[in-house]
């Protein structure tokens, strides 16, 4: 969205709060029932979306007070949720957290499962934010538990993707491991190639960063040929890349040579100049000159 578009949505909104706020003066009128607690909900929601946040807070509060007295669970979970995003859009973690926390128990009793999910993700994005990292984890696997037990596999990567963040940070490779092959069954799972590709792709690369170099290749291995069966061209180069390069660590020259020609002519004919300038750095350090590279290609090609 440019700044245009931006400052356009602003006046949109900033158009349609003036026109709810009289409407709220002739509902005031009436008395403060249901449909003037709706509208101040509408007025709330828009002062957050311009960032108002004083107003809006004040606003929602009173919208509390009312399905507190109405006894209204749902309408106290649906608005401690909305005080727990304008608390953590403000900075205020702590408030954030208590606000989410008093949603997810309403939530939890009612057995609203999808809200639920976005309380406890609310709670680990807070928890991130303070880098209180073991509560985050706490959040996180609470929240893949709920995404696992109702088959929810887009939250659940996104926590799964938190999770791996929190780990990485703390070098915990044999935990990034596991949560890593969690990823690979999750895009399984909704046949996301992409999402399998880079998961065999970062199986690989924590294999061969513990020096296990034969299972980096077979994750390699298998990242590239999903790459091949989906026509990734780009994913192809930097799979058959990643292999080449770890049959050199185990000196297999020869097999590293042959992937890293077949990633070459590739990268020719689709014109990705970093990649062939990549790849031709890798061939002379195996020790080819110019004109081996253009043999080797030439052979390749012919076969």
């Amino acid at each position: 969205m440019t700044e245009n578009e931006i400052e356009l949505k602003k006046e949109e909104l900033q158009n349609l709060l003036t026109k709810k706020l009289e409407t709220l003066k002739d509902l005031e009128e009436i008395g403060k029932n249901s449909n003037f607690i709706k509208e101040l909900s509408d007025i709330a929601l828009i002062q957050l979306q311009l960032e108002e946040f004083e107003d809006s807070e004040k606003n929602y509060l009173i919208c509390l007070k009312h399905f507190k007295k109405q006894k209204d669970r749902i309408g106290q979970a649906a608005v401690h949720g909305v005080l727990g995003i304008l608390y953590f859009k403000r900075g205020n973690y702590h408030k954030s957290i208590y606000s989410y926390e008093k949603a997810y128990n309403i939530y939890e009793e009612l057995k609203q499962v999808q809200e639920q999910i976005t309380c406890l993700k609310g709670i680990g994005n807070n928890y991130l934010k303070l880098n209180q990292y073991d509560e985050a984890c706490d959040a996180f696997l609470d929240c893949s538990a709920v995404c696992s037990d109702n088959s929810d596999i887009y939250n659940l990567l996104e926590c799964l993707g938190n999770l791996i963040y929190i780990h990485e940070t703390h070098e915990k490779w044999d935990v990034v491991f596991e949560l890593y092959k969690k990823t690979l069954k999750a895009f399984k799972e909704i046949k996301d190639s992409k999402g399998i590709i880079t998961s065999y792709f970062n199986l690989g690369i924590l294999q061969k960063k513990e020096n296990n170099l034969e299972g980096a290749v077979r994750y390699f291995k298998k990242g590239t040929n999903v790459a091949i069966d989906a026509n990734y061209v780009e994913s192809i180069i930097k799979g058959l890349g990643y292999v080449g390069e770890t049959l050199f660590y185990m000196g297999r020259i020869k097999e590293a040579k042959n992937e890293f020609i077949r990633a070459l002519h590739i990268a020719n004919n689709i014109g990705a100049k970093n990649a062939i300038i990549q790849l031709k750095i890798l061939l002379q350090s195996l020790g080819l000159q110019d004109k081996n590279i253009i043999e080797e290609l030439n052979k390749f090609e012919t076969n």
